[in-house]
């Protein structure tokens, strides 16, 4: 039973600093929409959907990576040094890239959403570190403190200055500020979980520590790929879009998305809370009590779809309308469809935290490569002729598709590991 309350507890307080992250996200799309313009939103939205992928790419799940290193394979500044080397090769290839594909957005919101994505990406980790040492509280405190600096900032920045570039550039570098006590932070933590330094400067320099890194690279390279694909759920539509549309249908379309992405926020947050716990269950040999908690997390996924649907039918007009502006509004029906997608897509993402927790991580690839292909196509089919009704159609259909395999992968998972006897 306490056991249950800790977990719940854990759950809550990840889903609040998650919320509190992402309300300060979101502020910076309102700050966009109210006091500039629908093309500033565009090319926010469409340097995200070029940059997040590109940084997802080079990620290599790291994040789980740390979470569920059970027997402590590697310390945790060999992960550091990882996602630096990493994040190192997508800026080079951002800078070569950016002409080409951003070439019609401002050099301010590109450089932004670099610097906010190092930021991120660093503090990202180091919640997973405390996670791991079942330090929720210490990880919750400081994303919810970071975030409402990023809040008053971004405020403060867009209300006397009224400057885009410069609201861009406060987001990015309270980022990076709070990336570097993030890592402050976790320098105490080892000193008193691990009783030893933080060699953060000697790893880096280390000739070791960059073999090790290209190891999980060679290893690990097929969850970049499944995270990839994955992220390209949110990015395909923006493409096609801007393709068949124009670049201020991207920005519309992108800020109904994001409640699909608020929702997933608690998805997230369970599954941060939870991965531990069925990495636990399944080491202790604990397997029915492990397929029991996934059912359970599944279900509850639907349920917050479901109850995102609601809110949507009744109020979804009126709540678009008093976040953004009257033509974002317009797009109610494809807000429902979309939290329609969610609702598929929130159960099966539990499938996929358990197979993190078997550590079975390159088979996901499959299961967002083949959703990420089904959303193409259904895009390039639907979307000249219907427009963004048409997108968030392809979501549902491609949502679809990814739960079908997803639910085959974990059966065939499972049964390799010879567990099916052992749940009856």
């Amino acid at each position: 039973m306490i056991k249950k309350l800790n977990t719940i507890k854990d759950a809550g307080l990840t889903t609040v600093a998650n919320i509190a992250h992402a309300a300060a996200q979101w502020l910076l799309l309102i700050i966009v929409v109210k006091q500039f313009d629908d093309l500033i939103l565009g090319q926010l939205v469409l340097t995200l959907s070029i940059i997040s992928p590109i940084f997802l790419l080079f990620s290599f799940k790291l994040r789980t990576l740390v979470v569920t290193d059970y027997h402590n394979e590697r310390h945790f500044e060999q992960y550091l040094h990882a996602r630096f080397f990493a994040q190192t090769i997508a800026i080079i290839l951002l800078v070569i890239m950016s002409p080409w594909l951003l070439s019609n957005v401002y050099a301010s919101i590109i450089t932004s959403v670099i610097i906010f994505k190092v930021g991120d990406g660093s503090s990202e980790l180091c919640y997973s570190y405390f996670h791991k040492q079942r330090k929720f509280k210490r990880a919750a405190l400081s994303q919810i403190i970071r975030s409402f600096f990023t809040i008053t900032l971004l405020l403060c920045a867009s209300f006397y200055t009224q400057d885009i570039h410069i609201t861009f550039f406060t987001w990015a570098f309270t980022t990076i500020f709070f990336s570097l006590i993030d890592l402050f932070t976790v320098k105490k933590v080892i000193a008193e979980q691990e009783n030893r330094p933080f060699h953060l400067w000697s790893t880096c320099k280390n000739i070791d520590a960059l073999i090790a890194s290209l190891s999980i690279y060679k290893k690990y390279w097929p969850i970049s790929v499944s995270i990839l694909f994955s992220a390209m759920f949110v990015y395909i539509p923006n493409y096609a879009l801007e393709y068949f549309i124009g670049t201020e249908s991207v920005g519309h379309f992108a800020a109904i998305s994001y409640f699909l992405v608020a929702g997933g926020i608690i998805i997230h947050s369970l599954s941060q809370a939870v991965t531990p716990k069925l990495s636990h269950l399944f080491h202790q040999g604990k397997y029915s009590a492990f397929i029991k908690t996934t059912k359970l997390l599944m279900l509850t996924g639907a349920s917050i779809g479901l109850i995102g649907l609601v809110f949507a039918h009744f109020i979804g007009e009126w709540l678009l309308l008093l976040i953004y502006n009257e033509s974002i509004a317009l797009l109610t029906d494809e807000l429902k469809l979309i939290i329609i997608a969610s609702m598929i897509r929130y159960s099966y993402n539990f499938l996929g935290s358990a197979l993190n927790a078997l550590k079975c991580f390159n088979q996901q690839a499959l299961v967002y490569g083949s959703g990420s292909l089904t959303l193409l196509i259904s895009c390039l089919i639907l979307v000249p002729s219907l427009g963004t009704i048409g997108a968030a159609i392809s979501m549902i259909v491609a949502c679809a598709v990814e739960m079908l395999i997803m639910c085959t992968t974990f059966f065939v998972q499972w049964k390799k590991l010879n567990l099916i006897e052992a749940v009856k």
